[in-house]
């Protein structure tokens, strides 16, 4: 089964980006993993770029999803063992699997695939684009990991139904 991931970090191109947000969804709809990193637990607003300021920080759930970035580890791998078989990351960037591999260290989960399926592929689909870019709304903005991780689960859906 594959599971969409994003992350939301301190911008692109940065030489060590640090992680802001992470989400996990699970391709059959199951329950979805996703944390935020408080301000001072690993990142500085000062470390953020223009982008990440005016798009991504103004969009952050807060609340109940703020995790320390010492229960991060153990609090992903809880909800793996919540995985039913094997599974393995689909994500459109390769930065967001570096982000997964820097969590998991040694301790991987062995129903964890270590390759992930690369989404990028399908951002010049149409039926996957258009999908995704139709799951946005008010109330599920672009640029908020869990947003993005679900908006392409559902492109992907679609894009296996138009195989079809």
């Amino acid at each position: 089964m594959l599971l969409f991931c994003d992350t939301e970090f301190t911008g692109l191109g940065q030489p060590n980006p640090k992680l802001i947000s992470l989400a996990l969804v699970p391709a059959d709809g199951g329950i979805p993993f996703y944390i935020e990193l408080a301000e001072s637990d690993g990142w500085e607003l000062s470390d953020c770029n223009s982008f990440v300021v005016r798009e991504v920080l103004p969009i952050l759930k807060g609340g109940n999803y703020i995790v320390p970035r010492t229960e991060l580890r153990n609090r992903l791998l809880a909800w793996f063992t919540g995985m039913p078989r094997s599974v393995q990351i689909a994500c459109d960037s390769v930065i967001d699997f570096r982000f997964l591999e820097e969590i998991l260290g040694t301790d991987w989960p062995g129903k964890l695939e270590k390759q992930y399926f690369d989404l990028s592929t399908l951002i010049t689909n149409s039926t996957y684009d258009k999908t995704v870019n139709r799951y946005y709304t008010q109330d599920r903005p672009p640029h908020n990991a869990l947003s993005d991780a679900q908006a392409y689960r559902l492109g992907w859906l679609a894009w296996i139904d138009a195989k079809k």
